[in-house]
């Protein structure tokens, strides 16, 4: 089945569409024969990995949600081994409100479809398998996640970034931080190599553990991937705003980590909440309302911890939190 028209059949957005047909054909795909040991390998729990195999999709019962996973595998293996373009990335899209158990999951199958070669591809490159279980476990943490905030099982009710880089061979964990191969591009061609810093939300954000996750980083990919030799260090996120440094103690964690970067002027978004809602969803770990956040929604926010706390006092002030860029040049990382 052609995946645009299973994706209209599914009620799937203009921008979802568009999205899915710019991915390969790949009619080709094979689900694996021992899925349920190879989600166990990715952190998935016992309870995820038995609705995931209950949901698995069939050419012939579930031929418009084939398609869509389908065309979803075929873009992971266009991609296999590939740094993120200059361009960017785009995350996966959510699927429809009214997605079954086969379509909240579809995202997930076509992960699972791609590990045997992404572990093919580590091997390749000498990654450890420490490393390569740390990664996949992407796929455990995002499904936890899922269920937290939805309330139901899979992952198609969020967008999916982390999981998709990592399947491809763009993107690995390391100690506390995961590392995004992408280009440097200043408008004519690739000028560098840059890692991308992510922070996965597996805890609190250790002074030490993040220092020495960037010096591993520095080592690891000079030997995995000698051909892309490293000018330094990016990281987009709502931890580096310095607006957090009105709130939290100069010794905390957090601080401690912004003072490693160069944070580049603010350009401010079109929508001028889409950092508080970062912050709530990354850093508090909370379901978040699709428009501006009111009265009530603060209200229930709790007020147990300094970052909660300045969250809600900050934008009751009529403020707005901010997602921002650092940089960080690979020769200061030990610095």
């Amino acid at each position: 089945m052609d995946v645009d028209d299973a994706a209209e059949r599914l009620g799937f957005t203009g921008t979802a569409r568009a999205w899915l047909r710019g991915l390969p054909d790949s009619d080709g795909v094979r689900l694996p024969d021992d899925a349920d040991r190879l989600l166990e390998y990715c952190g998935v729990s016992g309870a995820d990995r038995r609705e995931m195999l209950a949901a698995r999709p069939d050419p012939v019962k579930d031929p418009e949600w084939w398609a869509v996973m389908s065309a979803m595998a075929g873009g992971l293996e266009r991609e296999l081994d590939r740094a993120i373009p200059s361009t960017g990335f785009q995350g996966w899209p959510t699927m429809p409100r009214s997605a079954s158990p086969v379509g909240l999951f579809a995202g997930a199958w076509a992960l699972l479809a791609n590990l045997p070669r992404l572990l093919e591809l580590h091997a390749q490159r000498g990654v450890p398998e420490s490393v390569s279980v740390a990664t996949v476990s992407a796929l455990g943490g995002v499904m936890g996640t899922h269920r937290h905030i939805t309330g139901r099982a899979g992952v198609g009710s969020m967008s999916l970034w982390g999981p998709p880089l990592r399947f491809r061979g763009a993107d690995y964990q390391i100690g506390r931080h995961d590392f995004t191969r992408a280009h440097l591009g200043l408008g004519d061609g690739v000028s560098g190599h840059v890692l991308m810093i992510h922070i996965p939300p597996i805890g609190p954000l250790d002074a030490e553990e993040s220092e020495r996750s960037i010096a591993d980083a520095v080592e690891a990919f000079g030997r995995w991937y000698p051909e892309e030799p490293l000018t330094g260090f990016v990281c987009s996120s709502w931890l580096l705003d310095p607006q957090l440094g009105e709130y939290l103690r100069p010794d905390s964690n957090i601080l401690r980590f912004q003072r490693r970067f160069s944070v580049l002027p603010l350009v401010p978004p079109e929508d001028p909440s889409e950092g508080d809602r970062e912050l709530m969803r990354l850093g508090l770990q909370l379901a978040v309302p699709e428009s501006a956040l009111d009265d009530e929604d603060l209200a229930r926010i709790p007020q147990d911890t300094s970052l909660q706390r300045a969250f809600v006092t900050h934008l009751r002030s009529g403020r707005h939190w901010h997602t921002r860029t650092g940089i960080l040049r690979s020769d200061l990382a030990w610095s």
